[in-house]
C-alpha cells in the first residue's frame, strides 16, 4: 500500500523567497505550489527588507549569497522590523561559520541546498502549524 504524501494547506499564509537565482526561486516555487500559500519574490536582500516592510509575510526563505545586500544584513534588517517572523537561511554556500553567522544574524533555521521538496514543506510546517 503506497503512503499518501502529507498535504499541506497554507492558505492565508505569505512565505517571502528572497533569491538572486531564477532557477532556485522556480524549485521553490514548484515546491509550494500546492500549499496554496501566496509567495513574494526577491531578487536581492535590499528589495526583500522593503517587501517585508510592505507586506504582511509570514515566513521568509533568504538565500545568503545576493547582490545589492547579503542575508546576513537582510536577516538583521528584518529582524529588526518583527523578530517573530521566522526566517528559513538556505544556500548552496556552505562555507565554514556560516551556519553560525547565519544564527547570529536572527535566522530561526538553517537548510543547506539541495533541498528535498518534502525536508522544506516540513520545515515550515513546524512554523505554520495552528
Amino acid at each position: 500500500m503506497q503512503k499518501k504524501n502529507k498535504i499541506y494547506d497554507w492558505t492565508g499564509k505569505t512565505i517571502l523567497i528572497a533569491e538572486d537565482v531564477e532557477t532556485s526561486n522556480q524549485y521553490f516555487k514548484a515546491a509550494l505550489s500546492r500549499t496554496n500559500a501566496n509567495l513574494l519574490w526577491a531578487v536581492n536582500g535590499k528589495d526583500a527588507v522593503e517587501l517585508f516592510k510592505n507586506n504582511k509575510v509570514d515566513l521568509v526563505l533568504m538565500d545568503i549569497h545576493m547582490p545589492q545586500m547579503n542575508g546576513f544584513e537582510a536577516t538583521m534588517k528584518i529582524k529588526k522590523i518583527n523578530k517573530s517572523v521566522p526566517v528559513i537561511i538556505q544556500t548552496a554556500y556552505i562555507l565554514s561559520g556560516e551556519e553560525e553567522k547565519s544564527y547570529e544574524a536572527g535566522c530561526d533555521e538553517f537548510i543547506a541546498k539541495p533541498i528535498k521538496f518534502k525536508e522544506l514543506l516540513t520545515l515550515i510546517n513546524k512554523y505554520f502549524k495552528n
